[in-house]
């Protein structure tokens, strides 16, 4: 492999290892956050909570807030035992290009469960804050 492209996949290893960090603390930043004001919202603003309408919608997003934490953190300690095993094949001289890709897209869909998860969140939190305003 050329020297210079040998470098350059170098530098992508590292902008992506910093793109999945960032992602990781971005959504526990949201997720936690958009916790944080749901709460603040019924102690603020609702005041007693027996007087709202569909308080099930609340807990059912604080659930999903609860839900993409607890993911993200599993995700992070996945992720970690995947690249221990993909160095070790390579290590070990045992390493299959197929099996690492496919360790590799099981995080991507996490990551994208991740998401869905945030997003339909947010979507019952707006969807609780809009009916009890």
């Amino acid at each position: 492999m050329d020297e210079s492209l040998k470098n350059y996949s170098e530098e992508l290893k590292t902008l992506i290892q910093k793109s999945y960090d960032s992602f990781e603390r971005q959504l526990n930043y949201i997720s936690a956050g958009a916790l944080g004001v749901s709460m603040l919202f019924v102690e603020k603003v609702v005041k007693d909570i027996r007087q709202t309408q569909c308080n099930w919608v609340l807990i059912f997003s604080w659930s999903l807030f609860t839900l993409t934490l607890v993911s993200n953190l599993l995700s992070h300690i996945y992720t970690s035992n995947i690249h221990d095993k993909t160095l070790s094949e390579i290590y070990s001289e045992n390493y299959d290009h197929k099996n690492a890709s496919s360790r590799n897209k099981k995080i991507k869909i996490w990551n994208i469960v991740s998401i869905i998860l945030l997003f339909l969140g947010i979507i019952f939190q707006i969807i609780f804050i809009s009916l009890n305003i």
